[in-house]
């Protein structure tokens, strides 16, 4: 058994003081260490991902704000992300990220150069244009950026008003084109009217044909009051097939023309009441502007051409359902234009099913004879309506347009006038629906005499 001096026992107390001094000491110096490894952390991941503080992207948004080597460097990270990738290589990585790239590729010429070269290309197509042809591009921007970019871009709109297209500009970013139509007053030229009947031939169409063969008195009757010189071609909605498509009922042009009818009226009237009957066994997607189109390349040219060019092509489409033609509405009606060098000679009527009720699996619907009606100012008609009504005021349509003159668009109102061998005249009524003139009652221009029409149309 060993015993312990006091002076023992305080060599031992003064060791342990010695090596729990000696730990603290450890401790700390580990702490320091974590520390300083904890701040180079940050600061790397700072150095690598320069978004992680808001103030750093703010400088870098600004291109470099007054930073100096800071803010170029961030202006050309964060302005290059900020003003477009090619702004951030070219100004802000090679000129930016001198010093003084924080002061013209960030400031000035990150506003001037940027906004106009950059800004029209790269930010110019969002902002550029909306915003850089105002803001972005106030001096710059308006005329390169605005001029250029914009008029392609937001021009099309906008740009019709500021930069103005080439036939001038209006408010609201319409822009209105100058018409000039010319016609020579002749009494035949006046009269002439080609009419192209599109009968629907499905199972349904039978009491639609009977009744439009009944009540066809009232539709011919103000023909044959005005000695119009008048003929017509029948043709049905089937165009399952080539030889199908618009193919013309046998003896329709020869039997219902102006000529037979003061030759033998009730033969005429016989015929067509027999004529229009074209059965209802014809496909079950009917396609009447596709017939129309068809009808077209078969007779409206050769040896013995239906189409007249100076005379009006009338096309009186009867259907129960919607038209299912492969072709947008448009492209029916300017093929039909074609033929024209007036396209206002063109009118397309509908006597269609304007409910656009569904029932029994049928396609039943008017939308796109409605559109072809309204795209050659033509006239659209309830085929559940009585056809009595129908057929004399479809009749009466047709036959107020043989002594007016068709115009080829639609007038700015207040832009119309007309001219009778150069002298201006007010002596006339524009009727907006079919886009024509008529003359008043004595003031009718004498055979021969030209007749110039000026106005705008909307572009």
């Amino acid at each position: 058994m060993k015993h312990f001096t006091s002076n023992s026992f305080w060599f031992a107390k003064t060791t342990t003081f010695i090596n729990f001094n000696r730990l603290a000491m450890s401790l700390f110096f580990v702490a320091s260490i974590t520390a300083c490894n904890k701040e180079e952390f940050y600061q790397k991941d700072y150095l690598e991902n320069p978004f992680a503080d808001n103030t750093v992207v703010t400088g870098g948004s600004n291109g470099g704000d007054s930073s100096g080597v800071d803010g170029s460097t961030q202006g050309g990270v964060s302005a290059g992300v900020t003003s477009g990738t090619t702004d951030g290589t070219t100004g802000g990585s090679s000129t930016g990220s001198a010093t003084s790239g924080s002061a013209t590729g960030g400031s000035t010429d990150g506003s001037t150069a940027g906004g106009s070269t950059t800004g029209s290309t790269v930010g110019g197509s969002t902002t550029g244009s909306t915003t850089g042809s105002t803001a972005g591009g106030a001096t710059t921007g308006s005329t390169a950026g605005g001029a250029t970019t914009g008029a392609t871009a937001g021009g099309a709109t906008t740009g019709a008003t500021a930069g103005g297209s080439t036939t001038g500009a209006t408010t609201g970013g319409v822009s209105y084109q100058d018409v000039t139509e010319n016609f020579t007053q002749n009494a035949a030229q006046t009269k002439k009217v080609d009419i192209m009947w599109v009968i629907d031939n499905s199972g349904s169409m039978s009491d639609e044909q009977t009744a439009l063969g009944a009540n066809f008195d009232s539709f011919i009757s103000s023909f044959i009051n005005l000695n119009a010189d008048f003929k017509m071609g029948i043709t049905t909605t089937d165009t399952s097939s080539n030889t199908k498509k618009g193919k013309m009922v046998t003896g329709s042009d020869v039997k219902l023309t102006s000529a037979a009818a003061a030759a033998n009226p009730n033969q005429f009237m016989a015929d067509f009441k027999n004529l229009v009957k074209v059965g209802i066994s014809g496909s079950g997607n009917e396609m009447g502007l596709m017939a129309t189109e068809g009808f077209m390349e078969k007779y409206a040219t050769g040896s013995t051409p239906f189409v007249r060019p100076e005379a009006y092509l009338a096309v009186v489409i009867l259907s129960d359902e919607e038209d299912q033609s492969p072709k947008a509405v448009a492209a029916y009606t300017e093929y039909l234009k074609s033929f024209k060098a007036n396209p206002g000679l063109v009118k397309i009527y509908s006597i269609v099913n304007t409910n656009n009720v569904n029932t029994g699996g049928n396609t039943i619907g008017h939308i796109r004879y409605k559109n072809a009606s309204e795209q050659t100012a033509g006239v659209v008609a309830n085929i559940m309506d009585d056809f009595d009504d129908v057929l004399l005021e479809m009749g009466q349509s047709i036959v107020d347009l043989l002594d007016s003159f068709a115009l080829g668009a639609a007038v700015v109102d207040g832009s119309l006038h007309v001219y009778v061998n150069g002298v201006e005249t007010s002596s006339y009524t524009y009727d907006s629906a079919s886009h024509s003139i008529k003359f008043d009652a004595g003031h009718l221009p004498p055979v021969g005499a030209q007749v110039t029409v000026k106005y705008k149309k909307i572009m």
